[in-house]
């Protein structure tokens, strides 16, 4: 790493101490001076957060993501029509002089839709040793209607290092009569999470989730504890085999000499 960088990590752990203290940790940090737009983002596999320099002056509360993280979004306010709410990707670079540049524009936000975190095009005109050189670069994610802005701030690394910032440790659980939810930083984990070591599924309102669950055309399922099943699995008399490395559910595929169908069932 270069010696900018070490001294920018080291200001950053100042500045993330300095935060915590303050209490001034914000997702959207940098929207201070604006009226928020009532929209809000939700990463679908949450991460701990951490401080970003956002290339100017100052540490923002951010999120560590790699390439792979995608994110959708959820109107905070009845009434919102997202047609008239822009999605503003920036990419922020401070090799020298501080470089904001606008790297996409997209229109006709929906509900329920998984957006990437960093453009596909951001990724390809960028080199691989520069592109993950975290101390150098901040990803923006923008939401902006009429004069109001909301912004999301986030550092780049690569898959194999994210673990260490999934698996969340610092947090607590919460049961009510609904059911059972897990505090951290202040809200509620929504989506995705590893928390001590096992994978665990929260729904948008905070609850864990239990059963079987679809995500993104893939089917898991989540034990009554609510963590993540994997490998042989017996439900309801039928055996499936469920993905050690991702928790998916195995379909039309052999395993361990054993077929098991397009539904996921075992065929003996």
């Amino acid at each position: 790493m270069k010696k900018t960088g070490i001294r920018r990590c080291m200001k950053a752990l100042a500045a993330a101490v300095l935060l915590t203290i303050a209490g001034a940790f914000s997702a959207q940090a940098g929207s201070a001076d604006k009226t928020p737009v009532p929209v809000s983002l939700h990463l679908d596999v949450n991460s701990r957060q951490t401080a970003v320099y956002d290339g100017y002056t100052s540490y923002v509360m951010g999120n560590r993501i790699s390439e792979k993280d995608t994110f959708t979004i959820t109107k905070d306010e009845n009434g919102v029509n997202l047609d008239d709410v822009i999605l503003n990707y920036y990419l922020i670079t401070y090799e020298g002089d501080t470089q904001k540049s606008l790297e996409c524009r997209v229109y006709g936000l929906k509900e329920g839709e998984h957006y990437p975190v960093v453009r596909p095009e951001t990724m390809a005109k960028e080199s691989e040793e520069r592109l993950y050189d975290s101390q150098e670069r901040c990803y923006v994610i923008e939401f902006a209607r009429g004069d109001e802005r909301s912004s999301y701030y986030f550092s780049l690394l690569p898959e194999g290092e994210m673990p260490s910032y999934r698996n969340i440790h610092l947090g607590s659980w919460e049961q009510d009569k609904k059911g059972w939810r897990y505090l951290y930083q202040d809200a509620y984990l929504t989506s995705w999470a590893m928390i001590n070591d096992r994978w665990y599924l929260f729904g948008m309102d905070g609850y864990m989730k239990t059963g079987w669950q679809e995500y993104k055309g893939a089917w898991y399922y989540l034990n009554p504890d609510g963590s993540m099943a994997a490998g042989w699995l017996q439900w309801q008399g039928n055996w499936y085999y469920l993905d050690p490395s991702s928790g998916q559910m195995v379909r039309d595929k052999a395993v361990d000499q054993h077929y098991v169908n397009q539904a996921g069932i075992w065929v003996p």
